[in-house]
């Protein structure tokens, strides 16, 4: 099996330190079997974990892990205890986060991060309804597919080809969902076409998981054809430590390492998908070009601000 990316790697391990919290002393046999991992990648996960904490880095800064023979506990650093104090921007900005985590498909559903996402609401006063939509045509698709890569299983599709202009019934055997020059793509061996094939969701008119089981996918499927088109537009971002996961999963044509930012150089037919997921993973990726991107992710930021701001007034 092929080591996870970087968003897989994080996806884990939100999920794995509050249950670590929650059960200390925990047999490391127990945790791995619970998470689908070796103790190979908790120990790199735990390694990941001792590096969090704030600029210091002394004693109480860190978060702790320990291995004692057959045993795993974690240890929140110091700073954990003391008390937020946010400002109101602060708050719907968290509150924004992680309503948008909760909606990703795969994400488990974590009722710590439903609870902190009630205690922000409480902090700001009357329930914000605010809508965080990071949504693309295709998205529907993603948690069946993603379903059918976990459990190896064959996916019928009818999908509709831009090229031909036909829709077509096909059998594939899917290797990974990604993102890739504004659009998310399944992998996958295509039985019809006896041969390697890149699926946009956005074309998939309907998909159903088969009980047939897929040969394994290869250790690094290659990544989507890029194929340019009359219109594309180019687009740079820079990248925070935390949102390097990017490169990762989507097709880019150049990565740049400036200091701790990478500048990544990439296409796509879309800047409305490109500034939703800006919007939502900022401030880890900001825009550098072009400039109509930074004016569409201002627009939408304070579309949402406003319409937060708005709701607050008819409650009083």
């Amino acid at each position: 099996m092929s080591r996870p990316g970087t968003l897989e790697r994080l996806e884990r391990i939100l999920v794995l330190v509050p249950w670590l919290l929650d059960h200390p002393g925990v047999e490391i046999d127990e945790v791995t079997q619970r998470f689908g991992m070796t103790r190979a990648d908790l120990v790199r996960d735990l390694d990941v974990l001792g590096f969090c904490g704030l600029p210091g880095y002394g004693g109480g800064d860190l978060i702790q892990t320990n291995i004692f023979g057959d045993r795993v506990s974690v240890r929140l650093a110091d700073f954990f205890r003391r008390p937020l104090r946010l400002s109101v921007r602060q708050a719907l900005s968290l509150l924004l986060a992680a309503r948008a985590l909760a909606d990703v498909p795969g994400v488990a559903e974590s009722e710590d991060l439903l609870r902190a996402a009630r205690r922000l609401e409480d902090l700001l006063g009357a329930e914000p309804r605010v809508a965080v939509d990071l949504s693309a045509p295709g998205d529907d698709h993603l948690p069946l597919l993603r379903e059918a890569v976990e459990r190896r299983r064959v996916v019928r599709l009818r999908y509709r080809s831009r090229s031909k202009q036909e829709t077509t019934q096909r059998d594939v055997e899917p290797w990974a969902v990604l993102g890739a020059h504004g659009a998310w793509y399944l992998q996958g061996w295509c039985r019809l076409a006896a041969a390697p094939r890149d699926f946009r969701l956005d074309r998939i008119v309907a998909a159903h998981l088969t009980e047939a089981e897929a040969a394994p996918a290869p250790d690094r499927p290659p990544p989507p054809a890029y194929r340019p088109a009359e219109g594309d537009l180019e687009v740079v971002l820079d990248l925070r430590r935390e949102a390097w996961w990017l490169p990762e999963r989507s097709v880019v044509d150049e990565v740049r390492q400036i200091g701790e930012i990478q500048r990544v150089r990439l296409r796509t037919p879309s800047l409305e998908w490109v500034a939703r997921l800006v919007l939502g993973r900022a401030p880890a990726i900001q825009v550098v070009q072009p400039p109509d991107l930074a004016e569409r992710v201002r627009i939408l930021a304070d579309q949402t601000l406003a319409r937060y701001q708005g709701d607050q007034a008819g409650d009083h």
